[in-house]
């Protein structure tokens, strides 16, 4: 983000910090009394909503509960946001938009009018909504065991954030309600909302797109188009279950060093009162499972003004506009029930009133996801994620600069562990990212794939010239074959239940470096798209590849004539994330001061980097200086490294 958005954004974060401060200092008079008061002229719209209520208790205090969270709801307005529904309609009708449109990646949101909630929204539209949210919590059969105080959360906002508002509780009402009766007919709310979710990705695939700096899109926009990022598809699902009275909330985490992302999902509250949380894109809700990426800390999206959150911005010195929203709820602890991160802060000498900060490691810099105001000496960061590790921080003019030595909770004893540099030692190192399932997947489909000559365009005369074995931790490979012969055809091509991918195939004649040439030969690419395309094999870009549309898939090349093979050079599918030949790293490990340097090294042909007098028991960093981005914090023990997603288990 650059300098002048990043001011933008703490300049918006301050305005509203004042209102909540303003709002939380209201002791003298109701919420209630604060919001008619805020809403100007949109006073009476307000009031004749507790008019037409006050005869019917439960709605009144539906209504109050609305009412006095809307001073701090608000929608976007403005030519930009037509602008960026017409690139989406594009995107999502043609797989491709108008390029006028690119200006909508940057920071395009400050220019947006804001239209508050208390000063534009009807009485109509607030009587319609109530209305419609206590037709389906009554016609519901588990209606009768979601609390008053759920109701209000689950299924009576009108809104999720800051998206154009529009009628979307009483027309998707009519549109789905009678699809959920055809689908099902019980009672079990978990059941319901697994039929339905199933329903609505079976009605229309949805197109991911985060290609642009989008808020909040407006409900009959997602239903028709379905389109967007993760919280589009979260906002989408919501829309649609709270309106056939499904209690739905939306979760997220603030950073992930899994996927070095935000993510967000959705919940469906169970009728004992627990919550399932499902992924519309991966899996349906079911109880028993949850969303399986690495999380840290989970907070819940609300309409409500949070008590406990407002409580601790009034009393934090400094906060990060990331961890500023007071509509969001910790909800960690019904994900993670037995763990309480207490935790010590050992590099600071006094910790009154000094806010800490609880941190997940980027490429861009420790990325905080909770903080805690000190009381002690020991922080209390409530339930958190066992299995990841983590870093405690604090603010000095701006700067964020280690509290204590880096820790994690152990899966098994939920115990605090703390990496402390030790005695010192030598370190192999063979990659600067964890080689995450998927992309080894990809990489193993070369397992036990052969490399093949012939004379015969069809291969009938084929000959093995070297079967590979399991596929080793390298990204550059070469082998040379024992005894050179004469080929007018080669090719490689995987075992027969693999589609070939491959990232670079070569072969060489001679002692020369220059790869041999002939005419492209392959099985069918997959989906007959470029990305997959056999062309992708011989570019000299280990990071393109070609994959197959059958089993087994194959490439190679017609010389013309017979040609001396001496040698063949390949690249499995990667993510380019192995030690690079000629690229620069540098080693860091996690000290009282920080990330501490243990000196550069470029790497070679052996593909792997050797450290000597390295402290053990730390945390480490390796940076590529040359190239990339994917980088992740690791650990070093029994001759391997660990990095932090999950592959941490000590015992």
């Amino acid at each position: 983000m650059s300098t002048h958005n990043s001011m933008n954004y703490f300049l918006r974060y301050i305005i509203v910090f004042v209102f909540i401060q303003l709002l939380y200092s209201c002791k003298t008079r109701s919420r209630l009394d604060f919001a008619l008061q805020y809403a100007g002229d949109n006073r009476v719209e307000l009031e004749k909503v507790l008019e037409h209520y006050k005869d019917d208790s439960i709605k009144f205090k539906a209504a109050c509960f609305l009412i006095e969270n809307m001073p701090l709801h608000y929608s976007f307005s403005g030519d930009d946001i037509d602008s960026l529904y017409k690139a989406l309609s594009q995107y999502s009708d043609y797989g491709k938009y108008d390029k006028k449109y690119d200006y909508l990646k940057g920071d395009y949101i400050c220019r947006l009018h804001k239209n508050n909630d208390a000063r534009t929204v009807s009485s109509g539209y607030l009587i319609e909504n109530i209305d419609y949210s206590f037709r389906v919590w009554n016609e519901m059969p588990w209606g009768k065991y979601i609390s008053f105080d759920d109701f209000c959360e689950y299924i009576l906002p009108y809104r999720i954030k800051n998206e154009p508002l529009t009628h979307w509780k009483r027309d998707l009402y009519h549109r789905f309600r009678p699809v959920l009766d055809s689908l099902y007919n019980g009672s079990d709310v978990v059941l319901a909302c697994k039929y339905l979710n199933e329903y609505l990705k079976s009605e229309k695939d949805w197109v991911y797109s985060d290609d642009f700096n989008v808020p909040h899109l407006s409900a009959m926009f997602l239903v028709d188009k379905r389109i967007g990022d993760c919280n589009a598809l979260s906002d989408f699902v919501t829309y649609c279950m709270r309106a056939v009275g499904i209690p739905l909330a939306i979760d997220k985490y603030i950073w992930s060093p899994e996927y070095s992302s935000s993510h967000s999902w959705t919940t469906v509250l169970d009728t004992t009162g627990r919550t399932v949380s499902f992924s519309f894109g991966e899996h349906s809700p079911m109880r028993g499972t949850s969303v399986g990426r690495q999380k840290g800390k989970v907070y819940r999206s609300c309409f409500a003004l949070q008590e406990d959150a407002l409580s601790r911005l009034n009393k934090a010195e400094v906060i990060y506009p990331v961890l500023s929203d007071c509509f969001s709820k910790d909800v960690s602890e019904e994900y993670f029930h037995d763990n309480v991160g207490h935790v010590k802060c050992d590099f600071i000498e006094d910790k009154n009133d000094l806010t800490i900060y609880l941190a997940l490691f980027s490429f861009y810099g420790w990325k905080p996801i909770a903080y805690s105001v000190c009381r002690n000496k020991n922080e209390d960061f409530g339930h958190l994620e066992p299995g990841i590790i983590y870093a405690t921080l604090y603010d000095k003019s701006g700067t964020l600069l280690p509290a204590g030595y880096p820790f994690m909770i152990d899966k098994w004893s939920n115990n605090v562990v703390y990496f402390r540099p030790g005695k010192r030692d030598s370190m192999i190192i063979t990659r600067k990212y964890p080689l995450h399932s998927g992309m080894q997947h990809m990489v193993e489909r070369m397992n036990h794939g052969r490399f093949e000559g012939a004379n015969s365009r069809d291969f009938s005369d084929a000959k093995t010239l070297y079967k590979l074995g399991k596929m080793t931790s390298r990204m550059f490979n070469e082998v040379k074959i024992k005894y050179p012969e004469k080929f007018r055809y080669v090719r490689y091509i995987s075992v027969d239940w693999e589609p070939g991918d491959i990232g670079e195939v070569n072969w060489y004649s001679g002692s020369t470096d220059v790869a041999l040439k002939g005419k492209l030969l392959a099985a069918p690419h997959y989906k007959n798209e470029a990305f997959f395309s056999p062309e992708n094999s011989m570019d000299g870009d280990p990071l393109t590849f070609y994959s197959g549309a059958v089993s087994p898939g194959w490439v190679g090349l017609d010389f013309g004539v017979p040609r001396l093979i001496s040698r063949i050079a390949y690249v499995p599918r990667n993510d380019d994330n192995f030690i690079r030949p000629g690229d620069l790293y540098e080693l860091f490990y996690f000290s009282e001061n920080g990330w501490t340097s243990l000196g550069k090294q470029y790497g070679d042909i052996s593909q792997k980097l050797v450290y000597y007098n390295v402290p053990q028991h730390a945390l480490y960093w390796l940076h590529n200086h040359t190239r990339g981005k994917e980088e992740q914090v690791f650990v070093y023990f029994n001759e391997k490294q660990y990095f932090n997603h999950g592959e941490i288990l000590l015992r």
